[in-house]
């Protein structure tokens, strides 16, 4: 494949605005990259698309969190997969990969981190003392302010012949 057919392919991957968002509002685990010590720190995470940003619930004593006030660039990645990659199923994944600035703002009464729990695994899981533990840590909102969006769709490119 030239460089040429590369693009055109990347191209035709790529997802619209309104296929990102539909993307982003069903609940995957994410993974999140901050900088420490000049270094990639790279955590799964649950988060929030509010239309423009990413949310995610941090500890206000977790690395990430520590690593923003130092740093303030972000990269996360949300994907999916479909298949067994044996298979070459892989090319039927989905993902995007956002770059931005995060700022964190405080979590006021936790009320956010309950907004996951309930999202990601249901409001009865409110009531599991573990979830209420975490839940009631000292919190923040990492808003990731995207500066770049790059996506695609691997299920929109037809297979190739041989």
């Amino acid at each position: 494949m030239s460089a040429k057919d590369l693009k055109k392919f990347t191209a035709a991957a790529a997802m619209s605005k309104k296929e990102i968002e539909e993307f982003l509002s069903t609940p995957k685990v994410a993974r999140i990259a901050t900088i420490q010590d000049g270094k990639p720190h790279v955590v799964p995470v649950w988060y929030y698309y509010d239309g423009t940003n990413i949310l995610v619930s941090t500890t206000k004593g977790a690395r990430k969190a520590k690593n923003l006030q130092t740093n303030p660039n972000v990269s996360i990645t949300i994907d999916d997969v479909e298949g067994k990659l044996e298979d070459i199923s892989f090319l039927n994944a989905k993902a995007v990969i956002v770059e931005g600035i995060g700022e964190l703002k405080d979590d006021i009464n936790n009320s956010f981190a309950r907004k996951m729990y309930e999202r990601y695994v249901g409001k009865d899981a409110l009531g599991n003392p573990m979830v209420q533990f975490s839940v009631n840590l000292p919190r923040y909102i990492l808003v990731v302010k995207p500066t770049k969006i790059i996506s695609w769709d691997f299920t929109k490119i037809p297979p190739f012949e041989q």
